[in-house]
């Protein structure tokens, strides 16, 4: 748990980076994923003489470094394209239906013990969430399939750091996923115009927190991913409450479908713990 709370301090801190680099900045999903991995990478390197280098060249771990890669660009692509009309809100409010798909994930892995009450959280907290979402500006059939994709690349990258070979440090695996990225966008670049934008470093800088959430990020979910899955619902709780102290106007449907779907989460995380014991 310590580890999911430290994340959701650095996610945090890091979120109005992603919006400063994506809107403000105007990357497109080629320049925020080259930016951000390559940033990301040096400060990763940074802490790597602190926590040590521990991965084996394998088959295994190999195939699991792949498909990291791709789950991240997915993850830069389909954010940065969905930050360009809705607010970093709705995206960790989408990202709390991980939470259920977490457990039944657990569940199939023989990990969870099944509870009925799961329905019933599970329909309020996907009506929570369409609530967040439904303000009508710039949805669609796109909107929902970048949507999808996000969730869908956050949720298999917390299993597959989840399934890691043991003796694997996520500070070398996040090191070697933010390189890749970064030499795979190079070909897509366009550097004169990249480098004429100004607040690139600015953009770098966000990355500190980010990079020190993403190392945390990667132990919860090399622990349980549960714990993984629940920094995005504790963020969304963060951002709620500094909205409610600033006296922010989030619409009624949006007040609404907050605390149904952080009621639901909240349930369903105190229900999934108690029917621990079950298995």
């Amino acid at each position: 748990m310590l580890f999911s709370l430290l994340t959701v301090a650095f996610y945090s801190a890091s979120s109005l980076g992603d919006k400063f680099i994506s809107a403000r900045l105007r990357c497109d999903p080629k320049e925020f994923s080259f930016l951000v991995s390559v940033a990301t990478a040096v400060f990763l390197a940074l802490m790597l003489p602190f926590l040590g280098w521990e991965f084996s060249f394998t088959w295994e771990s190999g195939t699991a470094l792949l498909v990291l890669v791709g789950l991240k660009i997915a993850e830069f692509y389909s954010s940065v394209a969905l930050l360009k009309t809705v607010s970093a809100y709705e995206l960790k409010a989408w990202l709390t239906l991980n939470v259920a798909f977490s457990y039944l994930i657990d569940l199939i892995r023989g990990e969870e013990a099944f509870f009925f009450a799961f329905l019933p959280c599970a329909a309020v907290l996907i009506g929570g969430i369409f609530f967040v979402a439904s303000d009508g500006r710039g949805k669609g059939v796109k909107y929902m399939l970048l949507s999808l994709v996000y969730i869908a690349s956050k949720l298999f990258y917390g299993l597959q750091m989840n399934v890691m070979p043991e003796g694997t440090s996520s500070c070398s695996v996040l090191l070697l996923v933010m390189i890749a990225v970064a030499l795979l966008q190079l070909p897509f670049v366009d550097f004169t115009a990249f480098f004429r934008k100004k607040g690139l470093v600015l953009g770098a800088l966000t990355r500190i927190p980010n990079a020190l959430g993403l190392w945390t990020e990667a132990d919860a979910a090399q622990q349980n991913l549960l714990l993984y899955s629940l920094v995005q619902p504790m963020q969304l709780l963060l951002l709620f409450v500094v909205a409610l102290a600033q006296q922010e106007r989030l619409g009624k449907r949006k007040l609404f479908g907050s605390i149904a779907a952080l009621v639901a989460v909240t349930v369903t995380t105190i229900l999934i713990y108690l029917n621990r014991g079950a298995i």
